[in-house]
């Protein structure tokens, strides 16, 4: 193994658990807002996991990752919006 390999955090099957558990919330819930469609819930999904690793991984608690989770997602979205309108604008000028 070499030895300028970062090492990952371990995390317990509870954890997993509850990390599996809190993003399947923040689906739900950005589902019912209508920021995500029904089609975009996988490709989500393994953002939200890697975003979850991280936080998780910085000593967040469970409540902080929640919120952060459908805060990012809520941010990509609404950019992406922003982008799409500011091209159609300059395609229509």
């Amino acid at each position: 193994m070499s030895t300028t390999k970062e090492l990952r955090p371990a995390f317990t099957s509870e954890a997993l658990s509850t990390f599996e558990h809190t993003m399947d919330e923040v689906l739900t819930e950005l589902l019912a807002d209508g920021v995500l469609s029904s089609r975009d819930v996988n490709e989500t999904r393994a953002r939200l996991a890697q975003k979850l690793m991280r936080f998780a991984s910085s000593g967040r608690s469970v409540t902080q990752i929640r919120q952060l989770l459908s805060r990012a997602v809520r941010n990509e979205q609404s950019s992406a919006r922003h982008r799409k309108e500011c091209r159609r604008r300059r395609t229509a000028a």
